[in-house]
């Protein structure tokens, strides 16, 4: 986590995963220890010959190419041509108009994973002591964090909304309803359209089927949510409480129930296990797919993070997106159309790995599913501003080597803007030409145009956990809370 005064920024984004308290991180890599270091020398550098302070050349387009030519060199790939895979030039670093050339792409953004806390939940005096220890542990001191309120509904709406491109969000959150239930995803849902006076921001039913009746994500809750609170699409957790989507007396009643109400996509976590859930390795693995996909026709299914395991961590060694590419490739074709992968932290992950690795996740998706069938998104505001994954994907590309060694095919532009929001908006009904404030002529926008767009209104934080210590002091707080 970084702090924004101007001393203390280095970075413009995490060089290192950033956890969402579903997953166990591992630390910081040498090589990504190295490349924050590397790219707080470049940026000190370019930002006295521009007059500015590091903090402010960080917020700029050029700090981001700064970023990216780092990862490239750290990772030994080419910086330019068709072998790379993060193409940018040395004078995109220097000058932020060049730089803003090389990424400045006004497309519709979408982002189908978005989260917050609910502080009720999170705000008491008990867990405000136990937050004060985890952002210690993170690196922040106490004096500048002096409560959570930055994992917040307005932080949250300052980092989507303002501090990045993003056009609409989807909130979600997660299976017991903390850190955030389902009346929360609508308050906050309502405030961000209200504040834009236009559609920004949908909700989704939270459900987990093996809840008992009465608890807010039980299954009895889901018409509460789908016509009081307005969700657009389903979320569950299968590793909560273990359980499959093929399980025909546990899933397929929700199925029913989600049908009758008009809800056609069903989003579910799947890879990134929590360790500290015994079954959780093997209840997120994606091998329920084929059978729930066939017996429900009329339903669309999105694998949440595609399936991927971080290194080690499948039951049977199957890293990364390799079990859940064997599964799709084994589901007839039209039956495939119905089913989807969804990129949030995973993208971000591989990106950090070497945006090499990036290029390899997104190839064996094309490949796989199609430029169609894959969501945008990026579990913020764990991560912070998501700018710097809508920049690195937009900059992205799948090089000429590895097309002809995998079988990847390119990543167009067209490609790129359906993964980037026209997907989505497909599956949500959402009317991408739709005329949308930045909250009104917008309040957001106002504040954009001060700090010179939503890339320069980042606040250059993030607020997950990136070692297991941080992991672990945030989950023991999530679990005197559920």
């Amino acid at each position: 986590m970084t702090r924004d005064d101007d001393d203390a920024v280095s970075v413009p984004f995490p060089m290192a995963p950033v956890s969402n308290g579903e997953w166990c991180p591992s630390g910081p890599t040498p090589k990504q220890t190295l490349a924050a270091r590397l790219i707080a020398e470049e940026a000190g550098v370019r930002a006295k010959r521009l007059g500015m302070t590091r903090a402010q050349f960080l917020r700029t387009a050029a700090g981001t190419a700064t970023a990216f030519m780092v990862l490239n060199r750290v990772h030994g790939l080419d910086s330019w041509g068709d072998a790379a895979a993060m193409p940018v030039r040395k004078e995109q670093c220097d000058d932020p108009a060049a730089a803003r050339e090389l990424l400045d792409r006004r497309w519709f953004v979408m982002d189908v994973q978005t989260h917050h806390v609910d502080l009720n939940l999170f705000g008491s005096t008990f867990c405000f002591l136990d937050f004060r220890r985890l952002v210690e542990r993170l690196g922040v001191t106490p004096s500048d964090l002096p409560c959570p309120e930055f994992l917040g509904q307005l932080n949250f709406i300052r980092e989507v909304f303002i501090g990045s491109e993003t056009d609409v969000g989807v909130i979600s959150g997660l299976p017991s309803g903390v850190p955030m239930g389902p009346s929360v995803m609508a308050e906050t849902r309502d405030l961000v359209n209200q504040l834009a006076g236009s559609q920004r921001a949908l909700s989704q039913a939270m459900i987990d089927p093996k809840n008992p009746p009465g608890t807010p994500t039980a299954l009895d809750s889901l018409e509460h949510q789908v016509k009081d609170l307005g969700a657009v699409a389903l979320k569950c957790y299968t590793y909560n409480g273990d359980w499959r989507l093929d399980d025909e007396q546990v899933a397929y009643p929700m199925y029913e129930q989600a049908q009758r109400l008009g809800l056609r996509l069903v989003n579910v976590h799947k890879g990134l296990p929590l360790g500290l859930f015994p079954g959780s390795p093997e209840y997120v693995r994606t091998i329920d797919f084929p059978k729930a996909v066939h017996d429900w026709p009329k339903l669309r299914f999105c694998a949440y993070h595609s399936g991927h395991y971080q290194d080690g961590t499948h039951p049977l060694g199957m890293d990364g997106i390799t079990e859940f590419i064997q599964v799709c490739e084994r589901i007839p074709r039209k039956e495939r159309r119905r089913v989807y992968a969804e990129v949030g932290t995973t993208f971000g992950y591989m990106l950090l790995q070497g945006p090499d690795r990036a290029a390899h996740y997104i190839g064996q998706l094309l490949k796989t599913l199609g430029s169609r069938n894959i969501l945008w998104g990026t579990d913020t505001i764990w991560w912070g501003s998501p700018q710097f994954l809508i920049d690195a994907f937009r900059n992205l590309q799948i090089p000429a080597s590895m097309q002809e060694q995998f079988g990847y095919p390119p990543l167009t532009l067209r490609d790129k803007r359906r993964i980037l929001g026209l997907n989505a908006a497909r599956l949500y009904n959402v009317k991408v030409r739709k005329k949308r404030c930045t909250i009104p002529e917008d309040k957001l926008a106002a504040l954009q145009r001060e700090d010179g767009g939503a890339r320069a209104a980042r606040s250059l934080r993030w607020y997950g956990p990136q070692t297991r210590r941080g992991f672990f002091a945030m989950l023991s707080r999530q679990r005197r809370l559920a």
